[in-house]
């Protein structure tokens, strides 16, 4: 066991390495010779408590007013969602905001993706862009993301971290430490040309891209995935490159999820997808699994019998320190250096937290709101 520890630690120091050092291969922005018509499209389901100030924030974006739309598409929300929208709108009418309901939603097991697909239906502009209705973006958050559409960039992945209230508890903190480690694995493999993941609540691609892989159809068994599966569509379907927003400028913060339950479904609903990556991604995150498994099984044995030995020490600390490389890398010109400093307490439960999740995701049912399914129901 000891010889494939060791092994597994080379492995995994050596693919951390590698997305460290795609983080410097990401493309600057480009200037662009004209300012491109966006759309910004927001699925909002019951966030009547949360809708306002998002609205308020997109408001304030920089980006020519007449150069940009804002579309909105109530899904079927039963909290007064709509209504908050457009009692909004009613006091501010100059804002180029539209509001949108979801049609035929009973038909579809995705009922989020059902109702983007309406807004990308209704959107005039080439280049669309998402987030969530829960999220504040920046002002500089639609010209930031514009700028990373060169003629070849089809998509472009940015940061939604979790904004951490004060006071705040030390679980919070944990949440925006493992949000940040997430963001780190996109952006460095986003730097090889092969981005591990993306996030809704920050994300932008070509309405032709969209067009060229058929839309969500050949995700459409998903309840959910509008984000990380749709770029394995756009990976394997389309020559499109794919940038990062490498700019604090472009971040957009979201709401912590209102308790651990919450937080513990969305995390299985993650999990569950990463069969569905393809084998190579599947193999990768197994072995990345076994490797935190054996760290785990090494732990708990210590605890029963004799110490861990020191090539269970080296392990731990050649994964830690490959770790820490990779957020500092990140984390310095995201401007999100305090969030590391949680990291001590944060590594050592982070072994337990990737096996838990990596045995219970792919035998539970996933949720988005009131949607539910199991997993294996989702197959052809």
């Amino acid at each position: 066991m000891t010889a494939l520890l060791l092994l597994l630690t080379l492995l995994y120091m050596v693919a951390l390495l590698l997305i460290s050092r795609g983080l410097s291969r990401l493309q600057p922005p480009a200037a662009p010779a004209t300012r491109p018509f966006i759309s910004v499209i927001i699925a909002a389901r019951n966030e009547a408590d949360h809708v306002t100030p998002l609205l308020e924030a997109l408001a304030r974006q920089d980006y020519p007013r007449e150069q940009h739309e804002i579309i909105i598409v109530d899904d079927a929300s039963s909290d007064g969602t709509a209504e908050t929208i457009e009692q909004w709108l009613r006091a501010n009418p100059h804002c180029p905001i539209r509001l949108l309901h979801s049609e035929g939603r009973d038909q579809v097991i995705s009922t989020k993706k059902h109702a983007l697909a309406q807004g990308i239906n209704a959107a005039r502009g080439e280049i669309l862009l998402f987030t969530d209705a829960d999220c504040q973006p920046p002002a500089t958050w639609i010209s930031s993301l514009c700028a990373r559409f060169g003629d070849q960039v089809g998509m472009v992945i940015g940061y939604s971290p979790y904004e951490i209230p004060a006071p705040h508890t030390l679980g919070q903190r944990f949440l925006a430490l493992e949000s940040l480690s997430l963001a780190a694995l996109a952006a460095g493999t986003t730097g090889w040309g092969r981005p591990a993941t993306c996030t809704g609540r920050n994300l932008g691609y070509r309405k032709s891209v969209w067009l060229q892989v058929n839309g969500f159809e050949p995700i459409a068994r998903f309840v959910s995935g509008d984000d990380d599966l749709f770029l394995k569509q756009v990976l394997d379907r389309t020559s499109w490159r794919i940038a990062y927003a490498l700019d604090p400028g472009a971040i957009v913060p979201t709401r912590l999820l209102p308790s651990g339950k919450a937080f513990f479904r969305q995390r299985l609903r993650h999990a569950s997808k990463g069969f569905y990556y393809g084998w190579k991604m599947s193999s990768i995150l197994a072995l990345a699994w076994l490797f935190n498994l054996l760290l785990l099984v090494r732990a708990i044995s210590s605890l029963c019998g004799p110490a861990i030995t020191p090539w269970a020490w080296v392990a731990w600390a050649g994964k830690a320190a490959a770790e820490l490389l990779l957020l500092i890398r990140f984390a310095g010109p995201m401007q999100r250096m305090h969030t590391l400093t949680v990291f001590p307490q944060a590594e050592a439960a982070h072994v337990l937290y990737v096996v838990l999740f990596g045995a219970l995701g792919p035998l539970t049912r996933v949720r988005w709101k009131e949607t539910t399914a199991h997993t294996h129901t989702l197959k052809r």
